[in-house]
């Protein structure tokens, strides 16, 4: 299982593409969510934004001021997707490990 570290009071922002046998998946009307939680208590909803359909690019965001306010310690993730034909599907869950900023006012 993967983990990604964030601060605390940074934004964040991950570009990601979707693919399939490495190929890039046509994201145009997908569904795209995706949740922070530690164990069933949910931490955040990040927003998406789909910046480039037919190559399956998009978004997963959250501000400075959000983060600020997540607990730190190791959560978990995953992305959901629905595609054009109501099929829901998810990537493996993935471990957010949030950790203190240093530098804040």
């Amino acid at each position: 299982m993967a983990e990604i570290t964030h601060k605390k009071g940074d934004t964040l922002e991950w570009v990601i593409t979707l693919t399939q046998n490495a190929v890039a998946v046509d994201i145009t009307n997908f569904t795209i969510r995706a949740q922070i939680r530690q164990t069933s208590t949910l931490i955040a909803t990040l927003t998406s934004t789909i910046t480039d359909a037919t190559n399956g690019i998009f978004s997963l965001t959250a501000t400075a001021t959000a983060t600020a306010s997540w607990t730190t310690g190791t959560h978990s993730c995953d992305i959901e997707f629905t595609d054009d034909n109501n099929e829901v599907f998810s990537t493996e869950t993935f471990k957010l490990k949030l950790i203190d900023d240093i530098t804040y006012d």
